[in-house]
């Protein structure tokens, strides 16, 4: 933990410290609206809150980073990059989108050696599939092994594009590469294309309990944020019958 991050959990508490007096003084006006917005900052930013609720998304795979199951092909899903600017002019993965080529990448080095379909495409300038090729090019998977996917923009275009090129290469089941957490949505839209889905689920949601994890943190509200996304999401596809 760097010494910033100590300084949210710190106003936090100077705002608890502010309240106190004023909940006690005034006990026919107590400042309940004031006294909900700490509460809610707290909460959003209180990491075994955000295990909690990643726990239903997470439970039903493996922690085994090696699939259970056969399959003809590996499939990686793109999370989000950075579009080119001037000082840089090019497009760069983001993190989720880096640790997710490269754990395909792995699983191609360590599991077995099956054609690898990087699916994304998005406005980046350029189609975020090229920036995933570069990484597993660059984790050793060889170019003639590497397909693309570039018109998607969302987790529903991801599984009806890639679909599209699996079959056209015979492909009926494969190994889908995503964060645990996201799976659930991803897995339920390539099977609803009608495609056997092997899930290959990592970068688990793990509380250590250790004193970091107990803090209110910037960390939290962004876990926070993306699992509320995807139970939104999951809710919106199933409305929209994309899974």
């Amino acid at each position: 933990m760097s010494y910033i991050n100590f300084a949210f959990p710190l106003f936090l508490l100077l705002a608890v410290a502010g309240l106190i007096p004023a909940w006690r003084s005034r006990p026919q006006r107590r400042p309940w609206l004031l006294a909900a917005g700490i509460t809610g900052c707290f909460l959003i930013s209180y990491f075994p809150l955000a295990w909690l609720l990643t726990l239903p998304l997470e439970s039903w795979y493996e922690k085994n980073p090696i699939p259970h199951e056969p399959a003809q092909a590996l499939v990686v899903l793109s999370g989000g990059a950075f579009t080119p600017v001037p000082d840089r002019p090019y497009t760069s993965p983001q993190t989720q989108t880096y640790e997710r080529s490269r754990h395909t990448a792995w699983l191609y080095k360590n599991w077995k050696p099956l054609p690898v379909l990087a699916s994304g495409g998005g406005p980046y300038g350029e189609p975020l599939s090229f920036a995933m090729r570069e990484v597993l090019e660059a984790e050793g998977v060889p170019p003639d092994k590497i397909w693309l996917e570039t018109r998607s923009g969302s987790t529903y275009e991801n599984a009806v594009y890639s679909c599209e090129i699996l079959r056209r290469h015979g492909i009926s089941k494969i190994v889908l590469v995503d964060e645990a957490r996201f799976l659930p949505r991803a897995v339920a839209c390539f099977r609803k294309q009608g495609m056997t889905v092997v899930p290959a689920a990592f970068n688990f949601t793990r509380l250590y309990f250790e004193a970091d994890d107990f803090l209110p943190s910037s960390h939290a509200i962004q876990m926070n944020g993306e699992t509320i996304h995807e139970y939104i999401g999951l809710l919106w596809y199933r409305l929209r019958g994309r899974i």
